[in-house]
């Protein structure tokens, strides 16, 4: 299960919890810009305020989780030690956390000075967070086929950010040539299969097997698919500024993405260890709206329900599964290594019930958001339920985290008393 962990290293615990605790905030964010912004501006995904939201679920969440997660995974899955990690979460976490407020903030109320601070403090975050990952990322030695994603994704990701202040910059400045929509289909695609979803597929490598005692993904697609991704990205991107068609680019990051999901559902559903577990219910919903989001890029391509069913059912829904996995894990680990005999179970930390709460709310929030496409006033109801289960989601990890504070309060040799 540990095989290839450096746990000796890990950062302290509360380095990823507050990145954990701060993304759902973000989604509630999302939720409360689509209840109080015209419905039919919200549903035009060129509109300021669609890409202000769109940058809430890209940044608050999205980014959140992940550089959350990495700063755990680094040390532990690479050994690539962070030298300060509180100094180093704090200026990632509140510049991350600022910037990202005034960029949206920015976008939805089209105001060039929150765009400009945006940008400002999102660099801080971005820049620091990339230039030492990378740097230590290319030091490290045990190269396993998670590693070799995240050091693809260091990469990738920091051709995402600068395209993204490029766009920023030339939206501040009013320089708008004709080539700024060429960019930004290429910072759209870099961000999707690049920024998200080549660390997604790395963390998967690892996670299922360990978290999920399922057999390995096949070697071939570990070793082989990012850097896939990688070429294709360059290839659309070559394509989009020449103008050629990209339709087979398209159809081969569907293949791609397809395949990838379809061998993770099937390790899912062959587990060595069959016992139920709640978060599978987040990876089997992500990985098969991963399927169907892939059919409608070739399909339907123009179609909303797209990037709902992308951003909600794949990336959040997995997002959310592996946070209910590190966060009961990360709490025993650590208090465990601390000398504590008498602690919960992994399971224990928060009750299974109150997730399955949480993952059918969360459910129906994103059938509705669906229906939001083709009845508007219903893009309402689903607002209201993400809401609820993203408040669930803190509510679930703040009792977790609380039950290790507590914990870690007292003396782990009273039970020798």
């Amino acid at each position: 299960m540990f095989q290839g962990l450096s746990t000796e290293q890990a950062p302290p615990i509360s380095v990823p919890f507050r990145f954990f605790l701060t993304a759902p905030i973000f989604g509630i964010l999302i939720a409360l810009s689509i209840f109080f912004n015209p419905i039919e501006t919200i549903l035009n995904r060129y509109s300021p305020i669609a890409i202000g939201i769109t940058h809430l679920f890209t940044l608050g969440v999205l980014s959140m989780i992940i550089i959350g997660a990495l700063q755990q995974m680094l040390p532990v899955l690479a050994g690539a030690v962070i030298k300060k990690p509180l100094l180093f979460a704090n200026i990632i976490h509140i510049s991350l956390t600022l910037g990202t407020l005034a960029l949206s903030g920015g976008f939805i109320y089209s105001n060039t000075l929150f765009l400009t601070i945006g940008a400002f403090f999102l660099s801080i975050s971005f820049f620091t967070f990339f230039i030492i990952i990378i740097r230590l990322l290319f030091k490290v030695k045990y190269i396993t086929s998670t590693v070799k994603a995240m050091k693809i994704y260091a990469v990738v990701g920091f051709i995402t950010i600068l395209l993204g202040l490029y766009l920023v910059g030339a939206y501040i400045s009013g320089n708008i040539t004709s080539f700024h929509y060429i960019f930004v289909n290429i910072h759209i695609v870099f961000a999707v299969f690049g920024f998200a979803t080549i660390i997604i597929m790395g963390v998967a490598f690892q996670v299922i097997p360990m978290f999920y005692v399922a057999n390995d993904l096949p070697k071939y697609i570990q070793n082989t698919f990012p850097i896939l991704i990688v070429i294709m990205l360059i290839l659309f991107s070559i394509f989009t500024i020449l103008d050629i068609s990209v339709n087979s680019v398209k159809i081969i990051f569907a293949i791609l993405l397809s395949l990838f999901a379809i061998y993770a559902l099937k390790s899912l559903n062959n587990r060595r260890r069959f016992v139920f577990d709640v978060t599978l219910w987040y990876w089997k919903i992500s990985l098969i709206s991963l399927i169907i989001s892939m059919y409608l890029y070739i399909q339907y391509p123009q179609t909303l329900v797209l990037p709902i069913i992308f951003a909600f059912g794949f990336l959040y829904s997995l997002l959310q599964g592996m946070i209910y996995k590190i966060v009961p894990f990360l709490s025993w680990f650590h208090l465990n290594s601390k000398g504590y005999f008498t602690i919960p179970t992994i399971r224990e930390f928060i009750k299974e019930e109150n997730i399955k709460i949480q993952f059918a709310i969360y459910l129906a929030s994103i059938f509705f958001f669906i229906l939001g496409v083709y009845f508007s006033i219903l893009l309402y109801i689903g607002s209201g339920l993400f809401i609820v289960s993203n408040l669930i989601l803190i509510f679930n990890l703040i009792t977790a985290s609380n039950k290790y504070y507590q914990i870690s309060l007292t003396n782990p040799m009273d039970i020798f008393k």
